[in-house]
């Protein structure tokens, strides 16, 4: 029986999502159990600041493809922890720099290392081949989206 392209189990969005739910889940899961009260999103925002710290919450959001409401709630979560700080921008003094507290970067980097191992398993009997073209096809289809979606 053939089935129906339109089927939701045929769906992109569908697979995607699955994908993304069942990895937070047990990345998520991961963190509790090393004894970390930080959720994969709250990860993003950590790992961004890494990479760039004392980017504004706007430029953030954006990096984490957070709107300014949630990334505004994931940062309070964290400043509340004491991972990050948030400081008046000095040229925009209405909107504030984040960076990464001393917390949030011991924390960063122990969290990296489970991410890591929960990437590895993720992509267990994938090929470095296969895991490219699967980047590849994800930027196409992202780019695509924002492009002519």
């Amino acid at each position: 029986m053939e089935r129906n392209a339109t089927s939701t189990d045929e769906s992109l969005g569908f697979w995607i999502y699955r994908i993304y739910a069942q990895a937070s889940t047990r990345l998520r899961r991961t963190f509790q159990a090393q004894g970390y009260d930080v959720t994969p999103e709250q990860w993003s925002v950590l790992t961004r600041l890494r990479d760039g710290e004392g980017m504004n919450q706007n430029r953030l959001g954006e990096r984490t493809f957070k709107d300014r409401h949630n990334i505004t709630r994931i940062l309070d979560l964290l400043e509340k922890r004491g991972l990050i700080e948030r400081q008046v921008d000095e040229a925009n003094r209405r909107a504030y720099r984040v960076f990464l507290t001393e917390a949030g970067k011991d924390a960063e980097e122990k969290l990296k290392m489970l991410v890591m191992g929960h990437r590895a398993a993720m992509f267990e009997g994938l090929s470095a081949e296969d895991r490219a073209a699967m980047g590849r096809i994800f930027t196409h289809i992202a780019k695509n989206i924002e492009q002519k979606v």
